[in-house]
């Protein structure tokens, strides 16, 4: 109880810092301080747009401010502006990422309204956007006390590194993978993992654009930034995030162009890109992206778990390579429609298309080997988006809708066992007295390599989901806000090996998840006092009849399983600006996350099992950060961001292994989590020249229930999180130098250095000496970038890992050691 009444105190707290009632004011006296009343007669309203000089396109979010003092906005969606300017001779000051900062002289001296339409001229050189993340949407929700990593991917678009790489650069969350290109990936933020970590591609649920269309496979080319909520997820994003969410923002026609790139690497690894948009003065916009990726991540593995049966029948530790892992994928996106009309901001459809073809080398650990497994997946999806400000008197309205349809199928026919040399193993057997060598196979040889039966399970999967956002403004700088998720999301399974009655037993499984959220903002002391509230209610209802074959009976058994969850979850954020350089945030949320379809239902494709019991996850999350923004003469620049954290979780949904011999694994409820823990980042410019950024996190989660059903206590009791990093730092620098060898051309150096701490793969508790450990990891990477005059062509060569250190992730599963890579990117249009 004290858990649920320590999140709703600093709730309310909120609410008295945001509440123009509690805080005694009153509507005349809020208005009063919107328009600073005290110096309006001395105050002229001036307005404007921004817009861009090349394509006379809107410029959203530019900054505006007024020379030498702490007085400026941010433009809207559509480039406008006003700003409130004392009479006499100013500077104003405008800017955004990618355009020249430009200055005007204004004169204020008389009580006319002045009206100004501003163009920015574009970079000279696009590289010069490295670290410097303008003001975008993603930090006008930080402003807003939310905690938010923004990673702009601008700074390795023309290098060969994915974006799952520069998201593990980031202080406060860590990137799990499974070993190579296109293995699993799983969020970890703040000691929260899984599922628990919500995906979305511009602020949709990323499961409704199917598991083949993914970080691990968008090239960072079509991203622009990565926003990393940390804590409390905005109620607009209507998820039921347990405590943080990843939302990757895709580039936008904002001017007509047209690139592609192609890599290649180590591991006979291709990569291939192509965007493109256009847009004309009517309003009509039409862009797409295609890319094709394919590895054999035939990469070294050595360890305790790669073993072979020498001629001596003794178990022997080898250095092999993966000979069963290679992966290809690739999709096509394309979004057509019209922006800017009266009517419509923006109405757009989309159409995508992906497909993924991937072979298994090992189950739940490598000491499992497979030769045979592997597994297809394909997806198709259309949406519809549609927004409209003030659609009605101060009403917003957004609507984003879907349909997808995918297969995922899992293909396993081949009873053989393999070893780590990618030989099918020999067993000698005694047939009518004499010694015979056959190949040796997996049980009765009757099954796959997985599973005591052949297998070639088609997972046949619809996804219909809608989001709806409506805001209404009450006065300036207060709004209310109501919002819907709704997802209906069904599985049939087929799978030409089942025996024909449990065929026929099996139907189509569902699951239904509505979740309604409704909030309050504001806006207060001329932006400085920043504060919001929310209130969340959570319905999911999953139906299913599953066939179990009974061998007393020798017949197939339903059982019919119709399970429904509900829940509500409030919180709140609020930010205060101290001073230009320095602003706190605060935001506090009791979270609900429920379970996920693959957790409940299982997936054959990626070896889980059902788990029907999995209750919903619940957290009390509180964070409290410091950031902003120091510049000095215009040579030095200084970003900080420092967030403290407090989750308390119940029921965490955790990834489970039975035993490092299981082929398959499920999810289960772990009991109470507490967690806590400090993140940094730091970011520092010289002159636009050298680029310095670090990051450091600390997390402190601990099992925190004593005492099972039965009273008898839990021996991992206060335990760290078992394979879970606590203690994570990186240090990237880059430099960068124009006119070097060519005039116009840009030549740019990075160096990346990433440090994880050992943990142990297990309970500490558990066993005395000889524990599993998951060693210290110190990880070079490298690379230079050459870009040609005129910024059409570029060139890149970058080394991973380049010291080949032995780097372990997931449950021991080893990552790729040193590795080379190439990249060409050529801007056609």
């Amino acid at each position: 109880m004290m858990r649920i009444n320590s999140i709703a105190i600093v709730s309310i707290g909120l609410i008295f810092l945001s509440s123009p009632i509690l805080a005694k004011k009153s509507i005349e006296n809020i208005k009063s301080d919107y328009f600073d009343s005290e110096n309006k007669h001395k105050n002229i309203t001036i307005y404007g747009s921004v817009v861009s000089k090349d394509n006379k396109e809107a410029i959203s979010f530019a900054s505006v401010y007024i020379k030498g003092t702490s007085r400026g906005v941010l433009t809207d969606e559509k480039g406008n502006f006003s700003i409130e300017m004392p009479k006499g001779n100013h500077q104003l000051v405008v800017s955004f990422i990618g355009y020249e900062t430009h200055l005007m002289d204004i004169k204020i001296n008389n009580d006319e309204t002045r009206n100004f339409k501003i163009e920015l001229s574009p970079s000279a050189y696009e590289i010069d956007e490295v670290v410097v993340v303008g003001a975008s949407k993603g930090q006008i929700t930080k402003e807003k006390g939310y905690t938010v990593g923004l990673v702009n991917t601008k700074d390795i678009k023309l290098q060969t590194i994915e974006s799952v790489d520069l998201l593990d650069r980031a202080s406060g969350i860590t990137m799990r993978q499974d070993g190579g290109v296109g293995s699993s990936t799983q969020f970890n933020i703040n000691g929260l993992s899984g599922n628990s970590i919500r995906i979305f591609i511009d602020g949709i649920p990323m499961r409704d654009y199917g598991s083949s269309f993914s970080l691990s496979s968008i090239p960072p080319s079509m991203i622009e930034r990565i926003e990393i909520y940390k804590g409390v997820v905005p109620a607009a994003l209507s998820e039921d995030a347990l405590g943080g969410a990843v939302n990757v923002v895709l580039k936008q026609g904002l001017k007509n162009n047209l690139a592609t790139s192609y890599s290649y690497g180590s591991f006979n690894t291709h990569k291939w890109d192509l965007t493109g948009d256009y847009s004309n003065k009517k309003g009509f916009t039409i862009g797409g992206s295609a890319f094709f990726n394919y590895s054999d991540n035939n990469y070294k593995v050595w360890g305790d778990d790669i073993r072979i049966t020498d001629e001596n029948y003794e178990m022997k530790k080898i250095v092999a390579k993966r000979f069963h892992d290679a992966y290809a994928s690739g999709g096509v996106n394309v979004t057509a429609g019209i922006k800017n009309k009266k009517w419509a901001d923006e109405l757009l459809v989309g159409a995508l298309y992906s497909k993924m073809k991937k072979e298994i080398q090992h189950g739940a650990s490598p000491k499992i080997v497979y030769g045979n497994r592997h597994s297809k997946q394909e997806t198709k999806m259309v949406n519809l988006r549609y927004s409209k400000a003030n659609i009605l008197k101060n009403v917003d309205l957004s609507v984003f809708t879907s349909y997808s349809h995918g297969n995922r199928q899992v293909i396993d026919t081949i009873p053989y066992m393999y070893n780590w040399l990618g030989e099918i193993e020999t067993i000698t057997e005694n047939h009518d007295g004499q010694s015979v060598t056959v190949l040796r196979k997996w049980g009765n040889g009757e099954g796959g390599e997985a599973s005591e039966r052949k297998t070639d399970a088609m997972n046949i999967e619809d996804n219909i989901s809608g989001r709806y956002n409506v805001i209404y403004r009450l006065l300036p700088n207060h709004s209310i806000s109501a919002n819907m998720l709704y997802n209906r999301f069904s599985r049939d399974i087929k799978d030409s090996y089942m025996p024909e009655m449990e065929q026929k037993l099996t139907e189509t499984r569902y699951l239904t998840k509505n979740i309604y959220s409704f909030a309050y903002e504001n806006r207060l002391f001329k932006d400085k006092l920043r504060s919001s509230v929310f209130y969340k209610v959570y319905h999911q209802k999953v139906k299913l009849a599953d066939p179990v074959y009974d061998k007393d009976s020798e017949t197939f058994k339903v059982n019919h399983i119709e399970k429904s969850l509900s829940d509500q979850g409030f919180g709140g954020a609020v930010s205060y600006e101290v001073f230009p350089a320095l602003r706190i945030s605060l935001s506090a949320e009791k979270a609900i996350r429920l379970p996920e379809s693959s957790e409940l239902l299982g997936n054959t494709t990626e070896n889980i099992e059902t788990a029907y019991d999995l209750r919903s996850e619940k957290s009390a999350n509180i964070n409290f950060g410091l950031f902003g923004e120091i510049t000095l003469d215009k040579i030095h620049y200084l970003n900080y961001d420092v967030n403290l954290f407090y989750r308390n979780v119940t029921d965490m949904i955790h990834r489970a292994v039975l035993s490092p011999d299981d082929a398959t694994y499920a999810y289960e409820n772990i009991g109470r989590i507490k967690s806590k823990g400090i993140d940094i980042d730091l970011k520092y410019i010289y002159n636009q020249q050298l680029f310095i950024s670090t990051s450091f996190s600390y997390l402190d989660a601990r099992f925190n229930q004593r005492y099972d059903k039965m009273g008898v206590e839990y021996i991992q009791y206060r335990n760290r999180l078992r394979n879970m990093p606590y203690l994570t730092s990186n240090i990237n620098v880059m430099w960068q130098k124009k006119d070097l060898f060519q005039k116009d051309a840009l030549l740019s150096i990075n160096y990346n250095l990433g440090y994880v701490h050992e943990f142990f793969l297990n309970w500490e508790s558990l066993g005395s000496t000889g524990k599993a450990v998951i060693p210290m990891q110190l990880v070079h990477d490298a690379g230079i970038v050459y870009m040609f005059p005129k910024r059409k062509i570029s060139l890149a060569f970058d080394v991973k890992n380049l010291f080949d250190k032995q780097v372990f992730d997931n449950w021991a599963l080893q990552k790729p050691g040193r590795a080379f890579f190439a990249k060409l990117t050529y801007q056609i249009l």
